[in-house]
């Protein structure tokens, strides 16, 4: 009777010991593990700030105008003004080949005209003389050089333009500009109210 008391009192400190460790094992499982929309989220906030911190580089958007006129407008998100870089380079292009083709015309029957040989052109057969043929591609000629010095001013503006761009990209402007005016009374030297006028600028 004893020995089958003690087998079944040693039978329940096992099944206790049993319970017990289970409950332990359950308390130190190891936490879930985090799903893969979890994780982008985690990410994407630990790389937010990064993100938000990143500013243009003058220097990049500069080299990229050089390269390529308009490239650096596109770096710098201000797409509307490539209607304006292209179209001024289109102009002044248009002037210089368009002035380079009559000052070769006219040259070319200068020169012709010039030699007696030669059978004459057609601006002497109008009466147009030598002298004013001359005159005539000089003029060209001049036109000429100055659409190739706009062609490269405008070059460099839009270089110029692209890296004040990128050094202004995140500057804050607000666009809450507003003036207020008000009557006001104003005291001279003489201790005396004068009528006036204040003026308020909010920026």
């Amino acid at each position: 009777m004893a020995k089958a008391l003690s087998y079944l009192i040693l039978t329940f400190l096992l099944i206790g010991g049993n319970v017990n460790a289970q409950q332990d094992s359950i308390k130190s499982k190891p936490p879930h593990k985090l799903s893969p929309d979890t994780l982008l989220n985690t990410q994407a906030d630990s790389l937010s700030p990064t993100l938000k911190t990143h500013k243009r580089s003058p220097k990049r958007a500069a080299i990229l105008s050089a390269i390529c006129p308009g490239a650096g407008q596109i770096y710098n998100h201000k797409y509307w003004k490539l209607p304006i870089v292209y179209g001024g380079l289109a102009t002044v292009g248009f002037f210089y080949f368009n002035n380079r083709f009559w000052y070769l015309e006219y040259k070319d029957a200068y020169l012709n005209d010039l030699d007696e040989a030669n059978a004459p052109s057609v601006y002497a057969l109008e009466g147009v003389s030598t002298s004013q043929l001359r005159t005539a591609a000089d003029q060209n000629q001049q036109f000429m050089e100055y659409s190739m010095i706009g062609f490269a001013l405008l070059y460099g503006l839009q270089i110029v333009d692209a890296t004040v761009d990128a050094h202004l990209f995140y500057f804050d402007v607000s666009e809450d500009l507003s003036m207020n005016w008000q009557p006001s009374l104003q005291m001279t030297r003489n201790q005396q109210f004068v009528q006036g006028l204040s003026l308020n600028f909010t920026f």
